[in-house]
């Protein structure tokens, strides 16, 4: 029988939590001393490891749904979703055959190793694997956590990612923290959680809306209808009008959704944006002021 302990149930769940916030084609490898069960993000989640198992391994297996071994010795498990329903499903899983097939004792027992086998330099946020304690974090970071956790209230289990961001020294980055923080929850093409839509103040306006409506805030129900009408009204402008008042647009269309667009203040020229529901912003705005930091609620001035 599978016996749980803090330690996997927190593992398990933070796999999960790594697996949500992967991008696809997500390569990882849980590796022991002896065997290695490999997970792939890809359009479908799926498990494998070799068949060098115990007789019972080869049944427990069998009864819980795996497939092989196929002609390469490999035995699978595949579910095919990757929403975070199946990555906890998937994370589940493997934590079982971990502990019943290979007879791990601890998560801090593995090596750990991951990729994205993809065309981007996104990184695989691993640092919520990590069974030690945490690094103790100063009372900055402890400050900035909040400003995190409201930021990822639909991704909790992404915090821990931020946190070991911002104090693990084998993960150090070359920011200060607040601009350290931004970067963690910033644009997953430098290796963020995409969490916030980073753009410059004369960007391209097709790419900040892209940015936009790739952001999981973004609400379904925001129309874009108004935009080719923009475009051209704004055809003349100097570029930097262009982006300010984009995002002005965007955040008057989010009024009545009851959501709004915040722009958080970055040190410099460019824009930190994402959506929360009304009811979060006057809590974002007093975190950020703890820390000598400003939200603005688009449009701006108001």
């Amino acid at each position: 029988m599978w016996m749980s302990s803090q330690e996997w149930d927190s593992f398990a769940m933070n796999l999960a939590g790594v697996l949500t916030g992967s991008p696809t084609y997500t390569v990882m490898n849980l590796n022991t001393a002896s065997s290695s069960l490999g997970i792939t993000k890809n359009d479908d989640l799926s498990l494998s490891l070799s068949d060098n198992v115990s007789a019972s391994g080869r049944q427990y297996l069998r009864d819980t749904g795996w497939a092989g071994p196929d002609s390469d010795g490999l035995w699978w498990y595949r579910i095919r979703e990757t929403g975070f329903m199946a990555c906890r499903d998937i994370a589940s899983a493997a934590t079982r055959v971990l502990q019943l097939v290979f007879e791990v004792g601890l998560p801090s027992d593995l090596q750990v190793e991951a990729w994205v086998d993809a065309h981007t330099d996104a990184q695989v946020p691993l640092g919520q694997l990590r069974a030690s304690s945490p690094t103790p974090v100063d009372d900055e970071v402890s400050a900035l956590l909040p400003v995190a956790e409201l930021l990822l209230a639909d991704y909790p289990w992404l915090v821990a990612t931020v946190r070991y961001r911002l104090t693990d020294s084998d993960h150090s980055h070359d920011f200060a923290l607040w601009p350290g923080l931004l970067s963690v929850l910033g644009e997953p093409y430098f290796g963020g959680l995409g969490i916030l839509a980073q753009c410059d103040w004369k960007q391209a306006p097709d790419q900040v809306r892209d940015m936009l409506q790739r952001l999981p805030s973004h609400p379904t129900t925001l129309a874009w209808d108004w935009y080719a009408e923009f475009l051209v009204s704004t055809a003349d402008w100097d570029a930097g009008d262009i982006t300010e008042a984009l995002l002005d647009r965007v955040g008057k269309h989010c009024d009545p959704l009851g959501v709004a667009l915040i722009s958080i203040e970055t040190e410099g020229d460019a824009y930190a944006v994402t959506f929360i529901p009304l009811d979060h912003v006057d809590r974002l705005s007093a975190l950020t002021a703890q820390v000598g930091r400003r939200v603005q609620t688009l449009p701006f001035g108001r």
